[in-house]
């Protein structure tokens, strides 16, 4: 496994930088974006949206966080490598591209499509496709592990019934494999495929 991080690291890294440069690029077009980031429009929202204020304050939540993500790779990593990567690299760089995707919104361009592509000039839009290909297959290790961890938690509280949990690492406790959730996971992605005809 450590061998893998180290592989993966890197990867992980250009692409956070990457998408935070994409995000500076797109305030440029419309640094009133910045507002955003005051957090008494997020209180606002709250205390005025009613449940659907908290409904999108809470995907805001996930879309950022990642929490399961985060969950599962404090199992791996221990916190202090989660709070240095997640402070100084990751939550900048996710509020840089989301921010660049708002301007281009409030720029009045229609949002239908993949509105995160556009913030790529041209010629750098296919080696961004095969640098997204890279980082959505190694975050996807991370959703797994964190829906393996959060199974076995959901049993050890009586939440779900006793499922065969395989130990992977006789180092790390959170190294774990639960074939029905993985298979679960599987047929849930295909379903989705083949309904979307989208990516």
């Amino acid at each position: 496994t450590a061998r893998i991080g180290a592989a993966f690291g890197p990867v992980m890294a250009l692409w956070f930088i990457t998408i935070g440069v994409l995000g500076l690029w797109g305030i440029g077009q419309d640094p009133h974006v910045l507002y955003a980031l005051n957090p008494y429009y997020g209180l606002h929202l709250l205390a005025n949206g009613g449940f659907r204020g908290f409904l999108v304050l809470g995907g805001i939540f996930l879309c950022v966080t990642g929490a399961e993500a985060l969950y599962a790779d404090m199992g791996h990593f221990g916190k202090r490598p989660i709070r240095a990567a997640w402070s100084w690299i990751v939550f900048p760089s996710l509020v840089l591209n989301y921010a660049g995707q708002c301007a281009i919104a409030l720029r009045g361009e229609p949002i239908a499509n993949n509105i995160f592509y556009r913030l790529c000039p041209e010629p750098l839009l296919i080696p961004l496709v095969c640098l997204a290909t890279l980082a959505t297959i190694i975050a996807s290790q991370s959703i797994i592990t964190g829906a393996y961890s959060m199974t076995r938690q959901a049993i050890q509280l009586g939440w779900l019934p006793r499922l065969n949990i395989k130990q992977t690492s006789e180092q790390g406790y959170g190294q774990i494999y639960v074939g029905v959730v993985n298979w679960c996971l599987m047929f849930v992605t295909i379903a989705l495929t083949v309904l979307d005809r989208k990516s």
